[in-house]
C-alpha cells in the first residue's frame, strides 16, 4: 500500500464513505482507515451485534446504554433505512446551505415512499389509529429500493441481506472501484502534525503500528473523533455529547404486530417544534427485547415469550448536550430531567395510541432509554468552522460528532448531504495546492 495520499478519511459509515466516494471520483488517491471488519453474513442477530461496538452493549459512566457502529459501512448498517431530510433554515446560522446537496443525495440512494404492501397493515393501522386520536401520522420515506424488498420482512436493523436498504457500503465500494483503499481493522490514534498542519495519521493494526501521510485528513469516525482531536491538541473536543435518547413502548394487540413489518416506515414530526421528540413505528429485535426486559427485572421476563405477539412504537427526542469524552473507550452521558420529561411526554402518547388500537393496559411495556446517535462532540462553530476544519489546517471532521446539538431524530440523509458538501470544498482546495 502506498504511504501518500491526497486525502485520508478515518472511519467508514455514512459521512466518512460519502467524502470517500465524491473524492474518488475526480480521481483523487483517498485512503480509508476503519477500526472494525467487515461483517459479511448480514440479516441476523449475530450480524448486528457484531456490526456494534462492544456487541451493543456500550454504557456511559451512568451506565445508560448507547449504541455505537464498529464495522465497515457504521451504523448505516442497522439503521430501519428511515430518510428525513435537512430542515430548512436547519444550519442558516452556522452559513451552511444544502438544498443542493440534500437533492442530490435524494437522487442517488434512492429515496422515496414505500408502496403500502411493503409498509404493512399493522403500519397502516397505527397510522389510522393515531390519526383517529387527532393526530398528523403520515408515511415517512425511507431509502430502501422496493424492487430488492420484501413484504412481512423486518430485518432491516440486522443488516439487510437482501440489498435492500442503502448502507455507507454502496459508496464505500463504489470509492474503492474508483481506485481508493480500504484498510480494516485499523485504530487511529494521533493526527501527524507539521508546522500547524495535518499531514498523516498514526495507529494500531494487528499489532503493529501504522503511519501515512496525506494533504488532507478527515476524522469521520463518531465518538473517537474527540479522542483524537485532544491528542491533537484541541482540548474543546469532546466537551458535549448528544445522543437522541429514545424509548420503546409495545403492547399486545390481537391480530397486529410489528415484528415482521419495515419498522419507521410511519410516524409524525408534530411535537418536533414544540416539545422535542418524534414518534415512529418501531420495537427492538427479539435478543435485544429479551435483554431490556431482563434488565427491568424478574417481573418483566414473563413477557419474553410473547415477543412476536408486540406492537411497538418509539419515542426519540432531542437530548441536552451534558455528555462529556472522558478516555477512547469511556464516556458520561446522564439522562436530565429535562430528557424525562420529553420522553414521558412520547409514552403518554404512544400508549394511548396503542388503547385505541386494542392494546390491553396490562400488556403494555416501556423498555428502558437508549441512546441511538452518538453526536453533538465536536460541533460546528466551536470545535470546527462552517466548512467542517479545526484550528490545525488541513484536518477536517464530518459525521454526526459535528452537528451543533441534538436533532433527535434520522440522521443519515443528513449526513450524507454534508459529507457531498465537505468534499465539494475539499476536492476544491485540492485543485489549488
Amino acid at each position: 500500500m502506498q504511504q501518500d495520499y491526497d486525502v485520508i478519511v478515518v472511519g467508514t459509515g455514512a459521512s466518512g464513505c460519502t467524502v470517500a466516494r465524491e473524492l474518488s471520483r475526480t480521481g483523487k488517491q483517498v485512503l480509508l482507515l476503519e477500526r472494525g471488519g467487515r461483517v459479511k453474513h448480514v440479516g441476523n442477530t449475530i450480524a448486528m451485534a457484531r456490526m456494534a461496538k462492544n456487541y451493543g452493549l456500550t454504557l456511559s459512566e451512568e451506565k445508560n446504554a448507547v449504541v455505537f457502529g464498529q464495522t465497515y459501512g457504521g451504523a448505516s448498517n442497522l439503521t430501519a433505512g428511515c430518510a428525513l431530510p435537512p430542515l430548512p433554515g436547519m444550519f442558516d446560522s452556522l452559513g451552511i446551505d444544502l438544498s443542493k446537496e440534500a437533492e442530490e443525495a435524494k437522487e442517488d440512494m434512492g429515496i422515496g415512499l414505500m408502496p403500502d404492501e411493503l409498509i404493512g397493515e399493522t403500519n397502516l393501522r397505527l397510522l389510522e389509529v393515531a390519526n383517529d386520536l387527532g393526530y398528523s401520522w403520515q408515511k415517512i420515506e425511507k431509502f430502501i429500493d422496493p424492487e430488492k424488498c420484501i413484504q412481512d420482512c423486518g430485518d432491516c436493523m440486522l443488516g439487510c441481506k437482501r440489498g435492500a436498504k442503502w448502507t455507507a457500503r454502496i459508496y464505500g465500494d463504489e470509492a474503492i472501484e474508483n481506485g481508493a483503499e480500504l484498510l480494516l481493522k485499523a485504530k487511529v490514534e494521533h493526527v501527524v502534525v507539521e508546522n500547524g498542519k495535518a499531514v498523516g495519521v498514526e495507529g494500531i493494526r494487528k499489532g503493529k503500528k501504522f503511519q501515512y501521510f496525506s494533504k488532507i485528513v478527515v476524522l469521520s469516525a463518531g465518538l473517537m473523533d474527540a479522542f483524537i482531536l485532544r491528542q491533537a491538541g484541541i482540548e474543546e473536543a469532546g466537551s458535549g455529547l448528544a445522543c437522541d435518547w429514545l424509548q420503546f413502548v409495545g403492547g399486545i394487540i390481537p391480530g397486529m404486530s410489528t415484528a415482521k413489518v419495515s419498522p419507521m416506515a410511519v410516524g409524525t414530526l408534530e411535537h418536533y417544534d414544540t416539545d422535542g421528540f418524534i414518534l415512529t413505528q418501531a420495537f427492538p429485535t427479539f435478543s435485544q427485547f429479551g435483554l431490556a426486559a431482563i434488565s427491568l427485572g424478574p417481573s418483566y421476563l414473563s413477557k419474553i415469550p410473547g415477543f412476536k405477539k408486540y406492537t411497538g412504537i418509539m419515542v426519540k427526542i432531542r437530548d441536552e448536550l451534558n455528555g462529556n469524552m472522558i478516555s477512547d473507550s469511556k464516556f458520561s452521558k446522564p439522562i436530565t430531567e429535562r430528557d424525562r420529561q420529553r420522553l414521558g411526554k412520547g409514552i403518554d402518547i404512544i400508549k394511548k395510541i396503542l388503547l385505541k388500537a386494542g392494546a390491553d393496559e396490562s400488556s403494555l411495556i416501556t423498555l428502558s432509554p437508549t441512546g441511538a446517535h452518538p453526536c453533538a462532540s465536536c460541533r460546528i462553530g466551536e470545535v470546527v468552522d462552517s466548512n467542517l476544519e479545526t484550528s490545525i489546517q488541513n484536518l477536517f471532521c464530518c459525521d454526526a460528532s459535528v452537528l451543533p446539538t441534538s436533532l433527535g431524530k434520522p440522521l443519515v440523509w443528513i449526513l450524507v448531504s454534508l459529507s457531498k458538501r465537505l468534499a465539494g470544498h475539499i476536492d476544491d482546495r485540492l485543485t489549488k495546492m
